[in-house]
């Protein structure tokens, strides 16, 4: 990506505030990963932002000619609003937050204090902790109160009360259906519908266990399975037999041996959380 791309990117996006905003770069080009179909990822953090006609306008005349930006009219909680738009042929995808929302949510976080959110578009729900994770990766590219240098530093370490309310949650959540016989009732009578949202959100629920045990913030729903196989600490059975965990087959004898995975790792995790006291 050019450098003036960028520049002109945040000349723009500062219009959006009737004071500085801040702005970061998230994504492929935050984490170096960025290849010729990578689009650009940004965050915006306003304390006082410009109506929502002044930023559509704003926005409308800056992307690329017979193109439509997309932009959220207010900033819901949690996870803010959008700005997305079209530069110079490469698509803009820009999450807005608001700074006191993300302020106290990044303190509860860091007290282990944490919503867990229904969204159709993230299929475990969407957990407010991600905050911390978004603070530890993003790259500033307009920061003059040093907002995100603040929260870089404090998230620096990772939250030891977030760590135990984490484990304590997950690994409830993972065993809800450990051993239960509506499970084992659905695996016999190849029920897949019923079957297959269970390992989905058991693994899930598991997944969140596996980055606190590891201390690692977690990074979002995507590329999870190269995430997880660069962790210090990952089950070896789930790594070794993820596509298994994953298929839908209509087979009893699969449904029951994936059952049997799930509840092996389960009692692995269960086990890590007992040495740190969980």
């Amino acid at each position: 990506m050019k450098q003036n791309i960028l520049e002109e990117l945040v000349a723009t996006l500062k219009q959006l505030s009737y004071d500085d905003p801040v702005i970061a770069v998230a994504g492929s080009h935050a984490k170096g990963q960025a290849d010729s179909l990578s689009d650009i990822d940004l965050f915006l953090f306003f304390r006082n932002p410009k109506p929502y006609e002044d930023r559509k306008r704003i926005l409308q005349t800056f992307s690329d000619d017979r193109t439509q930006p997309w932009i959220t009219e207010n900033f819901d909680y949690p996870w803010g609003g959008s700005a997305d738009f079209t530069y110079q042929g490469i698509p803009v995808e820009t999450t807005v937050r608001l700074i006191p929302e993300a302020e106290r949510i990044a303190a509860d976080c860091l007290e282990g204090e944490f919503s867990i959110i229904p969204q159709t578009w993230t299929s475990n729900g969407y957990y407010t902790y991600i905050y911390l994770s978004e603070f530890s990766f993003l790259k500033p590219l307009y920061d003059p109160q040093g907002f995100l240098s603040k929260y870089r530093k404090m998230v620096e370490v990772y939250p030891p009360k977030l760590k135990r309310s984490i484990l304590r949650c997950f690994l409830q959540r993972a065993g809800t259906w450990i051993g239960n016989f509506h499970y084992k009732t659905a695996a016999a009578r190849e029920d897949s519908l019923f079957v297959a949202p269970i390992v989905i959100h058991t693994l899930m629920d598991m997944i969140q266990i596996i980055f606190a045990l590891n201390e690692r913030y977690y990074p979002g729903d995507k590329k999870l399975d190269q995430a997880l196989k660069s962790l210090a600490y990952c089950p070896a059975q789930l790594l070794e037999n993820l596509d298994f965990l994953l298929t839908l087959s209509q087979d009893t004898a699969r449904y029951q041996q994936q059952m049997k995975l799930l509840t092996a790792i389960y009692q692995e995790l269960t086990q890590k959380c007992a040495l740190v006291g969980i």
